[in-house]
């Protein structure tokens, strides 16, 4: 998969795309260049994380299980002024365990996207398993 570091999310559904390639490609700069400085990250526990350096630890544990992305749909709101955004992305997701088992399991995501002033989208929240969380058992 080609270098992503260069592409800049100029509608609010490209974050999403840019983040997949970066997590399958291996490219954890790129993987984090979509967030904003103090951007929020959910764990699928629940928990917050924030700050780029969080959201740098948990992207670069996700790149190491080879992740494959398969997105059945990304859907975008954009508020009226224009500022403000969420995505809903429901993907299928594929991944290798730390004994090398092959896994799989989905997202289905909940994220608010703030329009930058160079006219490109970064996350300010990001929750993988927002629309899914009611359902969720804890384990």
């Amino acid at each position: 998969m080609p270098n992503t570091s260069s592409q800049r999310a100029m509608q609010p559904e490209d974050c999403s795309r840019i983040l997949i390639a970066a997590l399958e490609s291996g490219d954890l700069e790129t993987s984090v260049a979509v967030y904003e400085s103090d951007a929020i990250l959910f764990k699928k526990s629940g928990e917050p994380m924030s700050g780029i350096d969080a959201i740098r630890t948990s992207n670069a544990g996700l790149i190491a299980m080879k992740p494959t992305f398969t997105i059945e749909f990304i859907k975008s709101t954009v508020s009226a002024d224009g500022t403000l955004a969420t995505n809903r992305m429901k993907a299928d997701l594929a991944w290798t365990d730390k004994d090398g088992n092959a896994k799989q399991g989905s997202v289905d995501t909940l994220e608010v996207l703030r329009k930058q002033p160079d006219g490109s989208w970064r996350y300010v929240i990001d929750d993988p398993y927002g629309s899914m969380r009611a359902g969720m058992q804890k384990r």
